[in-house]
């Protein structure tokens, strides 16, 4: 065997090799970022409550430049032709992620509040607080947002899906995304689940749009409402300053307990139902400027999601 035919494929790096050299290049981002914010801190005797707004803002900086090379490189499109094409339905398909996010959390702690195992009321911080944090956690939510859509739903997944399919591709990402959550504090068995379906469903948005619009919009507003709007932890992670105070008890299977909804059994049926209407709702589906800087006609033969449901990499038209 020729070491074209173990490289290349029609003139063109493999995609499995690209997807690899992803990866390599988002540890060493993340290794990078580590080291040169922990010895700035050292240095400047940093806020640590700062160190996750700079670190998620060098990450963003150092990852997007990482795929603009890549994307320069290997596919001569821009960057925007990962998912960030500020053009078709962008602004329908994020307002449509948000949407979905801010029903599915106010769905939860709905059902919490109803159950009797919540109770919310208003922080006792001033007002200057409130919206002061409001806009911090604002920006630390979105860029942590573009970050893990970029990561698991951005380059990687879709040479992925070139390399072995849309069905195997969003498999494999969802549980590299429900593992990475492990590292979270506090998490219950079930937050490996359901984390695991959360990455299903933002693959499903982005393979239905071939934008990452959706599932950012999506992304951000599930967190940004859950842990500043309701005061309840996001993967473990519980914020002080909030605009709602949160009580929960009940049981850990149900609630999540300290690790937030996302533990909790609750919060899978919602993320089942988002799913199905990610799926199959006739409201979501490319424009025609997003598969003319995305998908190659040529190179696209018909493929399927799990479940018998054509896969936007071919058409999606019919979804």
């Amino acid at each position: 065997m020729k070491w074209e035919q173990l490289f290349l494929d029609h003139g063109r790096v493999r995609p499995s090799l690209r997807f690899f050299l992803a990866v390599i290049l988002i540890v060493f981002v993340y290794l990078a970022v580590g080291i040169i914010l922990g010895m700035t801190f050292h240095l400047f005797h940093g806020q640590p409550q700062h160190l996750l707004f700079w670190a998620n803002g060098l990450m963003l900086v150092a990852l997007l430049a990482s795929f603009k090379v890549l994307t320069r490189f290997f596919e001569e499109k821009p960057l925007s032709s990962i998912g960030l094409a500020v053009c078709g339905r962008w602004k329908t398909e994020l307002g449509i992620g948000l949407s979905l996010g801010v029903a599915m959390i106010l769905a939860v702690a709905g059902l919490e509040w109803g159950l009797g195992l919540a109770r919310f009321s208003l922080n006792t911080i001033s007002a200057e607080q409130v919206l002061a944090a409001g806009a911090y956690y604002f920006l630390v939510f979105a860029v942590a947002a573009v970050n893990e859509e970029i990561i698991f739903r951005g380059y990687p997944f879709q040479r992925l899906v070139e390399a072995i399919g849309p069905a195997s591709a969003v498999a494999i990402l969802s549980i590299g995304f429900g593992l990475v959550h492990l590292q979270n504090p506090s998490h219950p068995w079930l937050s490996t689940l359901n984390t695991v379906a959360i990455g299903i469903s933002l693959s499903v948005a982005y393979l239905r749009t071939r934008a990452l619009w959706l599932p950012i919009g999506l992304h951000f507003a599930w967190n940004f409402v859950l842990g500043y709007g309701m005061g309840l932890p996001v993967s473990g992670i519980l914020f002080s300053r909030t605009l709602l105070h949160a009580s929960v008890n009940g049981p850990v299977w149900v609630t999540g307990g300290n690790y937030g909804p996302e533990g909790g059994g609750l919060a899978t049926g919602v993320i089942l139902a988002v799913t199905i209407y990610l799926l199959f709702s006739p409201s979501i589906y490319i424009s025609e400027e997003v598969r003319g800087l995305t998908l190659d006609a040529a190179n696209s033969p018909p493929t399927k999601l799990a479940g018998g449901v054509p896969s936007p990499v071919a058409s999606t038209d019919s979804l």
